[in-house]
């Protein structure tokens, strides 16, 4: 093998000193210890701060935006994810791109309203608690923990209690157990990725308050005139259903 001549082997050594890169005490990565404290003041604290801090509304003529408005408040309602299982791809391009819509509006100098929430109801909350029901060793992990698998038995061995002997009432109580969990990791997963949001006060639809605005916004629309029943007749004629439209 060749060997680097004693004047190549100099050059080296005296090459770095011909590039002109910046000289900085600041490190290049944040260390182990400041990662949070770094993550809560861009996601958390930012988010308290602009609520404080930023005016409702602006004189005209004086918004920092290209359009003359007064109102200086951004609003984006989230459409809430099914609290039935760990964070994956889907919900990362959901919240980043709701994110990177709240901080362009912070950068035009609004003050930006973002309440995330949980659907908690429905056929795939139900199905998860079920399969849970059958397969106890499959668990949703706690605080962002990855869904872990403790106990690789038969995938169709049964808990104690059959599932299929389960009352409603019996079904929703587990459902609410399995949503209540998986809120709470998923929250945590959202705020390490360092979401903007007004996470302590999120909302779920499977608390009682939220359940009676929806029926309050039911009402009305009945009293409007918003809900009414379609007959439906199919071709043959032997078959007849009615649904429920708005």
């Amino acid at each position: 093998m060749l060997k680097p001549t004693r004047v190549l082997a100099a050059a080296v050594k005296s090459w770095k000193h011909t590039l002109n890169l910046p000289q900085s005490a600041f490190p290049a990565r944040p260390s182990a210890q400041d990662t949070q404290k770094y993550l809560k003041s861009c996601s958390d604290e930012l988010y308290a701060w602009q609520l404080e801090h930023r005016p409702a509304s602006l004189p005209r003529g004086t918004s920092v935006t290209s359009s003359d408005v007064a109102n200086n408040i951004f609003v984006l309602h989230d459409g809430p994810p099914y609290a039935n299982g760990q964070l994956h791809i889907g919900h990362a391009l959901n919240k980043i791109l709701k994110d990177l819509i709240l901080r362009v509006k912070l950068a035009e100098g609004k003050r930006v309203h973002f309440v995330p929430g949980w659907d908690c109801h429905g056929l795939p909350i139900e199905m998860k608690a079920l399969q849970l029901r059958r397969q106890p060793q499959l668990e949703v992990g706690l605080a962002g923990g990855d869904t872990q698998v403790q106990n690789k038995g038969d995938s169709k061995r049964q808990a104690p209690g059959d599932h299929t002997q389960m009352s409603p009432v019996e079904i929703r109580r587990v459902a609410r157990e399995l949503a209540t969990k998986t809120i709470e990791a998923q929250k945590a997963d959202f705020r390490k990725w360092g979401i903007l949001g007004d996470w302590d006060n999120a909302y779920k639809t499977m608390e009682k308050g939220f359940e009676l605005r929806q029926l309050e916004v039911f009402r009305e629309m009945v009293v409007n005139g918003e809900v009414f029943l379609v007959r439906i007749v199919a071709i043959t004629g032997f078959l007849t259903q009615r649904e429920t439209g708005s």
